[in-house]
């Protein structure tokens, strides 16, 4: 589990996260949503230590290092933390095979053979064998991102952050996506935290929801009970969608017929 306690971040006098208190739970998919600017992706970024809060801890299983700005903690932790980026990140000078490899390159001392095998049946999970020798330039978008989810669980992480992971897909390959990362999560019983703002994404899969409103931790719940908060701002969100939208206003007409 991940808990955030009492965090605060400020770019310079600007405060962007104000007194955020939260708790990411194992072997569920743990949601962080909310507009462009509310704060969501730096609240991301906090949580893996690429940005330092001003106060606050945040524990890992307990473990908190931002007290004493403990750089040897972060790295353990960083070891168990498998990141899907945004744009896949996936690197155009290297195979398939060899991005997946790339982390047990970095923080392993598996033989080749070892780090091979387990790069396979990554690509395995992720539906992806065959696709070993192709570079990122040959394959979809969606392809893209199964394979930096096989990249991200080739550690065979305890926790599993995710940037925006349906960025730029079509609905239907954004449903798989959705799909497998929520399978792996369930399979293998990591915490995972998924930065979006994709209702789809809110309304399939998320075990839990936490929307961001201007720094602030404004709203908790999950993907079911989302559709019946009467709070303004999360329904001002959710009707940003049409889709949603008409789902939002469905929902409500058949509560009222009922």
């Amino acid at each position: 589990m991940i808990e955030i306690q009492h965090l605060n971040k400020f770019f310079g006098d600007r405060q962007v996260l104000f007194d955020i208190n939260l708790k990411m739970m194992p072997g569920k998919c743990n949601l962080i949503i909310g507009q462009s600017g509310s704060g969501k992706t730096v609240l991301m970024k906090t949580m893996v230590g690429l940005l330092a809060p001003e106060s606050g801890s945040i524990l890992f299983d307990g473990r908190n290092f931002v007290k004493g700005n403990n750089q040897e903690l972060l790295t353990s932790i960083r070891r168990e933390i498998g990141m899907v980026f945004q744009g896949g990140a996936l690197f155009d000078s290297l195979s398939v095979l060899e991005n997946v490899m790339f982390p047990m390159d970095m923080f392993t001392k598996k033989s080749r053979g070892e780090k091979i095998k387990r790069a396979k049946d990554c690509l395995q999970r992720v539906d992806l064998k065959g696709a070993e020798k192709l570079s990122p330039a040959e394959l979809s978008g969606g392809m893209r991102k199964r394979v930096a989810i096989a990249r991200a669980i080739a550690m065979a992480p305890k926790y599993l952050f995710c940037d925006e992971p349906n960025s730029g897909l079509d609905p239907r390959t954004s449903e798989l996506i959705d799909n497998l990362i929520a399978e792996i999560t369930d399979e293998y019983g990591i915490t995972t935290i998924i930065n979006t703002h994709d209702m789809n994404s809110v309304l399939k899969i998320g075990d839990t929801v936490n929307f961001i409103y201007e720094g602030k931790l404004w709203w908790q719940g999950n993907g079911s009970s989302i559709l019946d908060s009467d709070n303004k701002e999360i329904i001002h969100f959710m009707e940003a969608s049409e889709l949603t939208k008409r789902l939002l206003h469905n929902h409500r007409d058949k509560h009222l017929t009922a």
